[in-house]
């Protein structure tokens, strides 16, 4: 009884751990992740005039997206301006606004914002735009040379060949993130008891 008791204490305790590791930042990429990046394009310094990405979200929320940012010389006073935007009705649906003193070059960079839902299979749109940039001193962004199925890229109101280097973010339970730790610490229990008892 004891033995069974212990056994139920063990199996609630591994589902609650791996129910909370579950838990992620999911990521879906809106370029194309097998283009090698040394075809990556960049966009330039980044103008009042901005970025717009079109994009379809693949998830019933966002939190946030991250793009891939390119420095110009120095960026630390520049600031950035972001919206999301319904692409049908243009409704703005989130916005927000980040110093750039973070930005590193060639990484992706966070912009959050407060949650839209209901946005499964919506088209959307990113739109971004800087303030304190100059001539010389800017951030701008990666973009890949194609546009992928449901995107369309405007740079500084220009129509442009391409797909920015962006990923959409929505915090929730992940199942297939659930089940492979499920299964990963099964795996170490099974493989621990074969070696208990080879060497017993």
């Amino acid at each position: 009884m004891k033995q069974k008791i212990k056994t139920i204490t063990w199996v609630i305790i591994i589902v609650v751990i791996a129910f909370l590791y579950a838990h992620i930042a999911k990521a879906h990429n809106v370029y194309n992740l097998d283009i090698d990046p040394s075809e990556y394009r960049a966009t330039g310094i980044l103008t009042e005039t901005g970025v717009t990405q079109e994009f379809i979200s693949q998830e019933e929320h966002l939190d946030a997206v991250k793009v891939k940012t390119t420095i110009f010389t120095d960026c630390e006073n520049v600031k950035l301006n972001y919206s999301i935007v319904d692409a049908e009705s243009q409704k703005v649906l989130a916005e927000g606004k980040k110093s750039c003193k973070k930005v590193k070059n060639s990484k992706f960079f966070e912009l959050d914002f407060k949650r839209i839902t209901n946005c499964k299979n919506k088209k959307l749109e990113l739109k971004i735009y800087s303030e304190g940039q100059t001539i010389d001193t800017g951030v701008g962004f990666s973009y890949e040379p194609t546009n992928e199925n449901g995107t369309k890229l405007m740079v500084n109101g220009q129509d442009t060949e391409g797909t920015l280097v962006v990923k959409t973010i929505t915090h929730r339970f992940d199942v297939e993130t659930f089940v492979m730790f499920i299964a990963f610490i099964l795996y170490i229990i099974v493989f621990l008891k074969i070696l208990y008892k080879l060497f017993k």
